[in-house]
């Protein structure tokens, strides 16, 4: 991290610049053409909780957890959303002690030992086959975009183009950069495509998901 930085400009954790896309049948010859490199062909299952009254996914904060390991989700303003336009900004925090204390806040209760002891209720749990690809750094840019193809077992295919970055000042450049390569890739849209999770809820939870619609978070 720059050490010109000014404190009011350093985070707690990335934020994820990301824009959603239908993946068509020749995407990935696309990325090729841009130069993407498949970096990694995986399979996982995420398991996304909440309290009994929805008090996270209301206020757009996603806990999910992902094997053994425990990420926070939540817009980088309090108050704010993650969807902007067709993009969204996620604030990412993978310590388990900074997901507690955020979470503990958000809940208005006394941080526990773990998460496990906030007795959250599992939402949404589903296996996701992912490509990854990484496109080659642009000179005089630091900005390293990622590509993720995923199948769900559900069902649901989505692509997302991606761009980790560490300040808010860097988030204007990392969303007309997203808007760029999705453009490239021919899969721009002005108006957002669903996700993973929200499809999920809209198959599984209709409640749960009409509550999301009301609140503005989806």
């Amino acid at each position: 991290m720059n050490s010109e930085m000014s404190p009011s400009s350093q985070l707690p954790g990335p934020i994820e610049v990301e824009r959603k896309f239908v993946p068509g049948p020749d995407v990935e010859d696309k990325l090729c053409t841009l130069g993407a490199e498949l970096l990694e062909e995986i399979t996982f299952r995420d398991s996304y909780f909440d309290n009994s009254d929805l008090r996270l996914t209301l206020n757009d904060m996603w806990l999910r957890r992902r094997g053994d390991s425990w990420e926070l989700k939540h817009p980088p303003q309090r108050g704010a959303r993650g969807l902007s336009g067709a993009s969204t900004q996620y604030m990412e925090l993978t310590s388990e002690d900074d997901i507690i204390c955020r979470v503990s806040e958000e809940l208005g209760v006394p941080c526990p030992l773990n998460i496990e002891s906030f007795g959250l209720q599992e939402f949404a749990s589903f296996v996701t086959r992912r490509r990854r690809f990484q496109l080659p750094l642009v000179e005089k840019s630091n900005l390293k975009v990622v590509v993720d193809l995923d199948e769900a077992d559900f069902g649901f295919a989505v692509g997302e183009v991606e761009v980790l970055v560490q300040t808010k000042e860097e988030i204007e450049n990392a969303l007309k950069k997203v808007e760029t390569i999705c453009k490239q890739l021919g899969v721009f849209r002005e108006t957002p495509v669903q996700g993973k999770v929200s499809t999920f809820l809209q198959m599984n939870r209709a409640d749960h998901y009409r509550q999301l619609v009301e609140a503005h978070v989806i």
